[in-house]
C-alpha cells in the first residue's frame, strides 16, 4: 500500500513538473517572438512612491522608461542603466552586468539557461514566474506575471542586489511595432 501511495505522489509531482515546463516553454516562445514593445506603466518604487509613464523595449537589451511626473527617465543597454534628464542627457549610470532586466531583454530568453532557479505558479488568469539569478536568494530576483491566455506581460517585481523591490504594472501594450533606435540615445554634457 505504501508503494502505491508513494508512486501516486511521484506521478502527481512529475505531472505538475511537466505541466510547469510546458507553460514555461510557452512563455519563452511568446516572449522570444517579441522584438519590440511599448505601453504604459505604473511603478511603485522601494520607498512606496507611485509613478506613471510610458515604456519602450527594443531587443536586444534596450529599454526606456519615460515618467509623466518626474524630470528623470531611465534608459538601458546591454551593460548600463542610465538616468537621464528630459532632454536625454545622462545624470548617472549603473552597471547592470547581472540583472534580470538584461536577461529578459535578450534576443533569445531561455529561462533554464538564464536563471539558476525558477518557480511557476498560476491562478485563473495569470502565470506567476519567480526567477532567481542565485539560489532562491531575494537579491537579484524577480517575479514576472503573464496573462494565461494572451501571455501578455502584466506586471513584474524586481529585487536588485541591494534588496530594493520595484514593482511595475503594464497596460496598453503594443508588440512588434516600429521603435526608433534614436529613442535610446543618451547625450553627454561637455
Amino acid at each position: 500500500m505504501r508503494t502505491y501511495v508513494l508512486s501516486f505522489f511521484i506521478v502527481i509531482i512529475f505531472i505538475n513538473f511537466s505541466y510547469s515546463n510546458e507553460s514555461i516553454i510557452k512563455i519563452e516562445r511568446s516572449w522570444n517572438e517579441i522584438v519590440s514593445m511599448s505601453g504604459n506603466f505604473l511603478q511603485i518604487d522601494p520607498d512606496g512612491e507611485v509613478s506613471n509613464g510610458k515604456f519602450y523595449f527594443l531587443k536586444p537589451y534596450k529599454s526606456k522608461f519615460q515618467y509623466d511626473d518626474r524630470s528623470e527617465n531611465i534608459v538601458t543597454n546591454e551593460s548600463l542603466l542610465r538616468i537621464v534628464d528630459d532632454e536625454g542627457y545622462q545624470i548617472e549610470s549603473y552597471n547592470i552586468k547581472n540583472n534580470i532586466l538584461k536577461s529578459l531583454l535578450s534576443n533569445n530568453l531561455i529561462i533554464e539557461n538564464n536563471f539558476k532557479n525558477t518557480v511557476l505558479t498560476e491562478n485563473d488568469n495569470l502565470y506567476k514566474l519567480e526567477l532567481y539569478l542565485d539560489d532562491y536568494s531575494n537579491n537579484n530576483s524577480g517575479i514576472i506575471y503573464f496573462d494565461k491566455i494572451s501571455l501578455d506581460l502584466k506586471k513584474w517585481e524586481i529585487i536588485d542586489e541591494f534588496s530594493n523591490k520595484t514593482v511595475l504594472e503594464f497596460t496598453k501594450i503594443k508588440k512588434n511595432i516600429s521603435i526608433s533606435e534614436n529613442l535610446f540615445v543618451v547625450k553627454y554634457k561637455n
